[in-house]
């Protein structure tokens, strides 16, 4: 005993201990969210993903054509008008105007990608400042304000026009779809039970693509009948209506200690960047050990985005330099593959992630009855007379009290809650889904006409759920203050593979089509993406009966001062 005590003067350990018939029904409710937040709470939230995704996917395909429009403007203030009578395409069909459209727009997507990082970081910090749902509200919110600045830029027209759209993304380190995301995946986290959370963040990923897709259609079309301007207006109003519908149907959820310690430091503004430090481990027999799992699977995790996320892009760009494919078929292509991505995430992948755990769950219980068995001779028989029950009181009473021998105690959530065996199934799915990616864009090497490129898109998305299965996994590596942080850091992990899959593959694509064999692109993917598995294969839980082992900095500079 005062072993223990001294060794807790120098250290701090998170300890769990799994919930039995001795444990307190109150603390129970306190540690279980179903008690807290109704089932249709998920429902609002993920409206939500699917409301605000169709807001912001309204204006990003008049974007690129505003922009050509400003562009072709701009060069005939300077230049000669054209003949009379000529179509827009042909008109603005200059290799000047298509140079000049073409750096714009590529300067548009950088600025708004950096922009997203920092975004990224500022609404980490601001969820444990202000709370989730003020911090959601602010990214909801100051789109609004940025589309409001671009609806101006596009009335203006030429190149004050483009440069009043390009300042109007310094509005996104406050309030873009990069934090939006985080605030809305760190709010479905809190409203649901820790076993449902996977499934939860796949459903909203799914909707959220619904909105997306949803978004480029409509405003396509609100372009076409309106006139350009009109899909940044009805976006204003869109993002408005999604202001009111968090601020009255969307629940507040507080964290006084983690929101009081952040207030105190801006330090904490990197606290996602530190989540990949390996951490400490007090294990079941005394030792501590450094575990490296979240940083193995950010590494995994990075892989499997890198080689998937250019897939989209290179569908089209395949499609059309081999098949000849022009818009129309590219876009009935490209809203297949969402589609059923979208379907994929929202129906089939809850169902996998439930059915996996029950799997793991009968497995291991099998196993655990096999290594349980008894002997009959070593149970002491149960008294049945009254004599024999009055004899064992007095023999229970006259014992010493029994000395409970330390056993390692099953994986526990962060938060208190008991942690089924079953969770380590997320971690399993997050490797494989990576193997069998990287078997069916293999696959699409092999494509010969252009009918199977419609067949890839199909298939293509079965091996969807790698991110939603990671962020389900990193928040049972982590204590539950650190949940903000662990999806900030996977959701960071995400935004520079995706960054760096554009660069890369592009080079890919184009070194492969030099050489007349653009398809071997898809091998290179594949590649990756096993990769991924492969240092995912070495990604693990804490061994059960583990804490986190915590240095007492505090007491260690008293110690020292005396």
């Amino acid at each position: 005993m005062a072993t223990l005590q001294s060794s807790r003067k120098n250290s701090e350990t998170t300890t769990i201990t799994d919930p039995d018939e001795t444990t307190a029904l109150l603390e129970r409710k306190k540690s279980t969210a179903s008690v807290l937040w109704s089932k249709s709470a998920v429902y609002r939230v993920l409206f939500t993903g699917f409301l605000v995704s169709l807001s912001f996917g309204v204006t990003q395909v008049p974007l690129v054509y505003v922009f050509g429009v400003m562009t072709c403007d701009e060069y005939y203030k300077h230049h000669a008008s054209p003949p009379p009578g000529l179509g827009f395409d042909r008109r603005c069909q200059v290799p000047e105007i298509q140079a000049s459209t073409a750096m714009a727009v590529a300067l548009l997507g950088s600025s708004t990608t950096f922009f997203g990082v920092i975004n990224l970081f500022f609404t980490g910090w601001t969820m444990k400042v202000f709370g989730i749902k003020k911090s959601l509200l602010l990214t909801v919110a100051l789109p609004a304000v940025r589309l409001g600045v671009q609806t101006i830029g596009v009335g203006t027209g030429a190149e004050l026009g483009i440069t009043i759209i390009q300042l109007s993304q310094i509005i996104t380190v406050v309030g873009g779809p990069v934090g939006y995301l985080l605030a809305l995946n760190s709010l479905a986290t809190e409203v649901v039970e820790s076993s449902e959370r996977t499934a939860t963040l796949g459903r909203l990923q799914g909707c959220s693509m619904f909105g997306t897709a949803l978004g480029f259609l409509a405003g396509g079309l609100i372009g076409d009948a309106y006139g350009q301007i009109w899909p940044f207006r009805v976006a204003v109003f869109m993002f408005i209506l999604c202001c009111i519908y968090v601020q009255f149907f969307l629940p507040t959820i507080r964290s006084k200690e983690v929101e009081s310690k952040a207030a105190k430091t801006l330090s904490s503004f990197f606290d996602p960047i530190k989540m990949f430090a390996p951490q400490k481990y007090l294990l079941a027999n005394g030792n501590v050990r450094r575990e490296w799992g979240i940083l193995l699977l950010g590494i995994g995790t990075f892989l499997g985005v890198l080689a998937t996320s250019y897939i989209p892009v290179l569908l089209q760009m395949y499609s059309t330099d081999v098949f000849d494919f022009g818009t129309s078929e590219n876009g009935v292509l490209i809203s297949i593959n969402s589609t059923i991505r979208g379907l994929f995430l929202t129906l089939a992948f809850p169902v996998i992630i439930s059915s996996g755990r029950k799997w793991l769950d009968k497995r291991d219980g099998a196993a655990m009855d096999d290594t349980s068995a008894v002997h009959n001779e070593d149970i002491p028989p149960i008294p049945t007379e009254p004599a024999q029950v009055a004899a064992a009181d007095r023999s229970m009473e006259e014992s010493v009290e029994p000395v409970q021998a330390l056993k390692p105690s099953p994986p526990s959530a962060s938060d208190g809650t008991e942690v089924a065996q079953s969770f380590h199934f997320d971690l399993i799915f997050t490797k494989y889904s990576l193997v069998l990616d990287g078997i069916l864009t293999g696959l699409a090497t092999f494509t010969t006409k252009g009918w199977q490129m419609y067949l890839v898109a199909v298939i293509l998305p079965l091996a969807s759920g790698t991110g939603s299965a990671a962020k389900g996994t990193i928040l049972q590596m982590c204590t539950a203050e650190q949940r903000t942080d662990a999806l900030s850091a996977i959701s960071l992990v995400e935004l520079v593979a995706r960054l760096s899959s554009t660069s890369l593959f592009g080079l890919v694509l184009s070194g492969f089509a030099a050489i007349g064999r653009p398809n071997l692109t898809f091998t290179c993917n594949a590649a990756i993406a096993v990769l991924g598995f492969g240092i995912l294969m070495f990604a693990r839980f804490p061994p059960r009966g583990s804490e986190r082992w915590v240095e007492a900095r505090e007491e260690e500079a008293e110690c020292e001062g005396t």
